[in-house]
């Protein structure tokens, strides 16, 4: 029984690895004095972030920064003036682009300044630890659970691509068919300014006894 648990949590721990834990470590050097990061996140989903500065000299103070967090409207999720390390969490009240923004006072410190930033979203940002002693889960189902929630988030993925492959094609479309009435009406134009070209001609001829 041992041995079949064992070979489960392993198939489980591949079976994550392959639909992948939607998380970012990200370490970066500012070079500017606003440096922003881009995540396109689903709606209601769980997003937490931690950030830590650190100094390309070497025993030197971490350079203080100030982060900001909005959503896809610019509304402000998260706001910290001044810190060197910290953490952000919110859930989405929409699909799209969020950003996180990290800004120091002036260049050289810019220059000076290396961000480290994990951002984990979904399955990745949930507390399992907290779920397993609050339900009193052993570590097999907490493994289930998290290939439940992350099958849901890849569900939830593809039904997301599949609208936005609609919109498109909806877009593709009315584009198409604007495009067809242009041709047609360019057409109607053209065999208009023909006809009248002709019946000119044909006064003009008659005027002068040609025909």
């Amino acid at each position: 029984m041992k041995i079949a648990g064992c070979a489960i949590s392993a198939l489980l721990a591949c079976l994550l690895a392959t639909l992948g834990i939607f998380t970012h470590a990200l370490e970066f050097e500012m070079q500017s004095q606003l440096k922003c990061i881009y995540e396109e996140i689903n709606n209601n989903v769980i997003v937490v972030g931690e950030y830590k500065s650190l100094s390309k000299e070497l025993n030197h103070p971490s350079p203080a920064v100030t982060v900001k967090v909005e959503d896809p409207h610019g509304n402000l999720l998260h706001e910290a003036t001044e810190k060197t390390e910290g953490q952000f969490a919110f859930t989405s009240k929409m699909a799209g682009e969020y950003k996180a923004c990290f800004s120091v006072p002036d260049i050289q410190t810019a220059y000076q300044t290396k961000l480290k930033l994990d951002w984990r979203t979904g399955v990745a940002a949930t507390d399992w630890n907290a779920i397993a002693k609050k339900e009193h889960l052993d570590a097999l189902t907490v493994e289930l659970r998290k290939l439940e929630d992350n099958i849901r988030e890849v569900y939830n993925e593809m039904l997301q691509l599949q609208q936005r492959e609609q919109e498109m094609r909806n877009i593709s479309e009315e584009t198409n068919t604007r495009v067809a009435w242009f041709s047609i009406a360019s057409l109607g134009v053209c065999v208009a300014s023909a006809l009248l070209q002709l019946w000119y001609l044909r006064r003009f001829f008659k005027r002068k006894k040609l025909l």
